[in-house]
Parts: structure tokens; sequence; C-alpha cells
């Protein structure tokens, strides 16, 4: 399954199979703060162009966020970030998008949620449901 060659579709089965629930997840762009998006734009503007297209779908539940990026494979796992771990959880809403941020042990990972465009479709619905649900955060 690769960026370009994905549906919609895909994407469900992909988190149905994994998670059973399907209401759970949002698909993602990777995020780059404004410095250290200039520091990879000066250092390779091919790696900024890879590196800010990636694509990831985000699943939610009492365990943590299951994070996948949307790439050639379909063979890797969902990756687990565990809720004892994120040290701060941010959801930025900036209109027409939203900036999730995760410190994870330290490390910051963002993301961007858009709600307009084939894959993700439905986001803006999850993503409400999510909110209501606190992320599934338990009593964080």
């Amino acid at each position: 399954m690769g960026i370009f060659l994905t549906r919609n579709a895909d994407i469900h089965h992909m988190v149905q199979k994994n998670f059973g629930k399907t209401d759970n997840y949002l698909v993602a762009n990777k995020h780059n703060d404004c410095l250290k998006g200039l520091f990879k734009l000066l250092l390779s503007r091919l790696y900024y162009i890879f590196d800010g297209g990636r694509m990831f779908v985000l699943y939610f539940d009492n365990q943590g966020i299951h994070e996948k990026e949307i790439s050639f494979t379909d063979n890797a796992p969902f990756l687990l970030i565990p809720w004892h771990e994120v040290r701060n959880f941010k959801v930025k809403d900036k209109r027409n998008k939203v900036y999730i941020d995760v410190d994870h042990l330290g490390k910051i990972y963002s993301y961007e949620i858009y709600f307009n465009g084939k894959l993700p479709q439905g986001n803006r619905e999850r993503l409400m449901q999510l909110s209501e649900h606190n992320f599934y955060r338990g009593s964080l």
C-alpha cells in the first residue's frame, strides 16, 4: 500500500483487521515545526520533501497511541506509544486542521490532521468522537 495507491477503504480495512474497531483512528501527516523544518530544508531539499510528506495512521485506545506509516509495505506492524510513557499530549485546533503533539519520553512527535481530501475522509467525525472520550487516555 503506497501513499499514491492507498484508498480510504484500504486504511479502514487495515485498522479493522488490526483492532476490530474502526472509529478510533486518524489519518495524519508528519508535522515539522518551523525551526526543525527550516533546518531540514537547509540540510537537504529532497529530505525535506520526503520527510514532510510522510503519512501515518494513528489509532487510539486505552493502551496508548498505535502508529503506522502508510508506505510501500503493508508488513510493518503498528508501533505502540503507551500512555504511561507520554509526558505531554496536546491537541491544537487550527480550524481547517488540527495539530497533535505527543511528548514520548522527551521526544516530541507532531502530526497534522487534515479534514479535506481523499485519505482524511472521516477524520473530523472520528476526531470529535476521540475528543469526547479524551483519546481513551483513561484517568491520565
